[in-house]
């Protein structure tokens, strides 16, 4: 069930990333655009929230520079999203349908590990900084300044939820051995994150308790927010790791499932 990481599979994971580096390189204006994208999507989000927060105080309990410093972090992860997920793991239903999954399967690596992080796409990496850089300037607004028992339980909860996230990618995808003409199911992921743009609590409490205990995207931006402003202990570091190791665990016996049901092209 685990997964097999011996130390072969790192030197294969970064040359793999080395060539992607090479490559990506050839094109270096798309550095510009990428930085330029995630400039204007997060103006955009900023003049969204502005808008919304001329009519009221508080979303959810919130006020406008935390769910800022929340939207920093939702910027972050996406980075992530775009830059290991996307390009890799996001190809997978198309190679179940063709049967390009059969080339994968015969290298001596861990099948899910190569396909889930075989790609990087390194420009979109700015966008964990460009996110990282708004969080941390809207904590300034704030008059916060994080100690290290908050800094320590915000890290432990944003590497929690990088693993949640991409728990779900896995099992979204892992649908595609049983549902092999289903077209685009990254987009299904996305619009089931998109609700973590947002603090769980702004939510009715049926779709909260989906968002926290279903389809936990809570735990992907709300928890870190709050480890990081103080309005959660440092203790919620715990429950997080908790939550990624179970998230990480269902994935992977889903994952395993469904790799039983491949019978390759020829099936």
């Amino acid at each position: 069930m685990m997964f097999r990481v011996p130390r072969s599979a790192f030197r294969v994971l970064a040359a793999l990333w080395r060539l992607n580096l090479a490559e990506e390189l050839q094109y270096r204006a798309n550095f510009v655009a990428s930085v330029l994208g995630t400039v204007f999507w997060i103006g955009t989000a900023l003049l969204t929230l502005a808008l919304f927060f001329r009519h009221t105080t508080r979303l959810g309990g919130w006020d406008y520079w935390e769910v800022v410093v929340l939207l920093g972090v939702f910027n972050a992860l996406t980075g992530v999203i775009e830059a290991v997920l996307r390009p890799g793991i996001g190809r997978l239903a198309s190679e179940v349908r063709n049967g390009g999954l059969d080339l994968v399967l015969a290298k001596p690596v861990d099948a899910q590990g190569f396909v889930s992080f075989r790609r990087l796409d390194v420009w979109h990496l700015t966008d964990v900084v460009l996110g990282l850089g708004l969080a941390g300037y809207a904590l300034s607004r704030l008059g916060r300044v994080p100690g290290v028992l908050q800094l320590a339980a915000f890290v432990v909860a944003l590497a929690a939820a990088g693993i949640v996230v991409y728990a779900i990618w896995v099992a979204l995808m892992s649908l595609a051995f049983w549902f092999v003409s289903v077209e685009n199911l990254s987009v299904l992921f996305d619009a089931v994150y998109e609700g973590a743009r947002y603090p769980v609590t702004a939510y009715p409490g049926a779709l909260r308790f989906v968002f926290v205990y279903l389809l936990p995207i809570a735990w992907t931006t709300t928890i870190p927010t709050s480890a990081l402003t103080g309005r959660l202990g440092p203790e919620i570091a715990v429950a997080a790791a908790a939550v990624a190791a179970l998230a990480f665990v269902l994935a992977r016996l889903l994952w395993r499932a469904a790799l039983r049901r491949y019978t390759g092209a020829s099936g």
